[in-house]
């Protein structure tokens, strides 16, 4: 009975080591996150797997509420250290602290999802192919306007003609579908 009781309280002490990032506010997060980054530097943790463990998502268009605020965690920090080795280095430490202050992003995470909803930013993402993606954001999947129908259309031809071009990510924000060239 004893053994039992023990294992019914191992799993209740594991779930308990994770953090419920949906139900903290803003602010709490950002602290849970930035305390779980420096908490790696003691442990060993090397610059490249900080890097994979806080940059995620960011090949999505609409990162989720915990995967932006662990990037803006990450660039503050990236930005500390910035500043902190020039400084040992003896820099003019007035554009130093602009620079890191630019890296420093402190918007919310409400303030980039109405950002990120602009036409302006639809059209950064969707003209940033560099990486071999053809990108097309839409409002709604199941009914494309007019305007998107032309332009998926467009990007389906470029798809199947430039080997230059992976695939086609289309997003509404939420939901990304990937779609691959025909091969015929």
């Amino acid at each position: 009975m004893y053994e039992f009781f023990l294992l019914m309280l191992f799993p209740l002490g594991v779930i308990a080591q994770h953090p419920d990032y949906e139900s903290m506010s803003d602010e709490q997060l950002q602290f849970t996150l930035e305390k779980e980054l420096l908490d790696m530097e003691p442990r060993g943790a090397t610059p490249p797997l900080i890097f994979e463990k806080f940059i995620v998502e960011i090949d999505q268009y609409m990162m989720s509420r915990e995967a932006y605020y662990r990037f803006v965690v990450h660039m503050n920090y990236v930005a500390d250290k910035m500043l902190a080795m020039k400084m040992e280095n003896g820099s003019d430490a007035a554009s130093d602290f602009e620079m890191a202050k630019k890296l420093k992003n402190q918007k919310t995470y409400q303030d980039y999802v109405n950002q990120r909803k602009t036409d302006k930013a639809k059209e950064q993402w969707e003209n940033n192919t560099q990486d071999g993606i053809l990108k097309l954001v839409v409002d709604d999947f199941d009914q494309f306007t007019e305007a998107e129908q032309k332009r998926y259309d467009g990007l389906i031809i470029l798809l199947n003609r430039d080997p230059y071009f992976t695939h086609l990510n289309i997003t509404d924000g939420k939901t990304t579908k990937k779609m691959m060239p025909n091969t015929n």
